[in-house]
């Protein structure tokens, strides 16, 4: 059984007191946003898209106690453990889940364009799960982020094929509000990638998180389209003859 691993903090890391705050705010202000996004849904096929900015707040949530373990604020096992669900959800959950989400929530004649985002993301998912659970997972505080690493062969592959199974499917969809779902998370990436790549995994899920807003509008939208049933997949009634 692997344990994360906490890496000395650099000399010169004095500024790090902001990404937990960051954290802490992320993820209380989108609690209730997700909360609201989960009030819209109207069918089965809506819940795990609705569920992402509850999720991404969650996760935010457990990244500032990342932070409290790398600052000796709460116990050993309480960070080993935030650490692990974070890059857990991260690595693994994400380029499923997302997928998966987009493929239900758009109507029929949609599914087929993104389906393919699905198996790819299942792949990806189950290498970087058995990366992650292989260990070790380490971790390490630096100005402004955290920076995990899990150890990969092909590291920069699989990144790719990570990136296109999140980022795809949104940028595909036929909603637009979706589509700047995923065309924010990819302006997002392209930013942390050029400023602070060391640390993409915590800065982009940041980001992520924060552009999850446009999923509650997404909802919201369902509900005011008049035909809003038929776009999570129920069959129009036939009209009398």
């Amino acid at each position: 059984m692997f344990q994360p691993r906490r890496q000395d903090r650099q000399k010169g890391d004095r500024t790090v007191c902001f990404s937990p705050e960051a954290d802490l705010v992320a993820g209380v202000v989108l609690l209730p946003v997700g909360v609201a996004a989960l009030r819209e849904v109207r069918h089965v096929r809506e819940v795990p898209f609705a569920a992402l900015p509850l999720l991404f707040a969650l996760h935010q949530l457990v990244e500032s106690l990342v932070w409290f373990g790398e600052s000796g604020d709460v116990s050993t096992c309480t960070a080993q453990a935030a650490t692990t669900a974070y890059v857990l959800f991260a690595l693994p959950v994400l380029p499923l889940l997302v997928p998966l989400a987009v493929v239900l929530i758009e109507p029929p004649g949609a599914r087929l364009r993104v389906a393919p985002f699905v198996a790819l993301g299942a792949v990806v998912s189950m290498y970087m799960g058995w990366a992650v659970l292989d260990g070790p997972i380490t971790v390490r505080a630096e100005a402004h982020a955290l920076v995990y690493g899990v150890s990969m062969d092909d590291r920069v592959l699989w990144s790719l094929l990570y990136v296109v199974a999140v980022i795809g499917p949104s940028l595909l969809s036929g909603s637009p509000s979706i589509v700047w779902f995923g065309t924010l998370n990819l302006v997002g990436l392209v930013v942390v990638g050029l400023l602070y790549l060391s640390a993409f995994a915590s800065l982009w899920c940041l980001f992520a998180a924060a552009s999850s807003v446009l999923i509650l509008v997404h909802m919201r939208s369902l509900r005011s389209h008049p035909r809003g049933k038929q776009l999570v997949g129920a069959v129009a009634p036939r009209a009398d003859r």
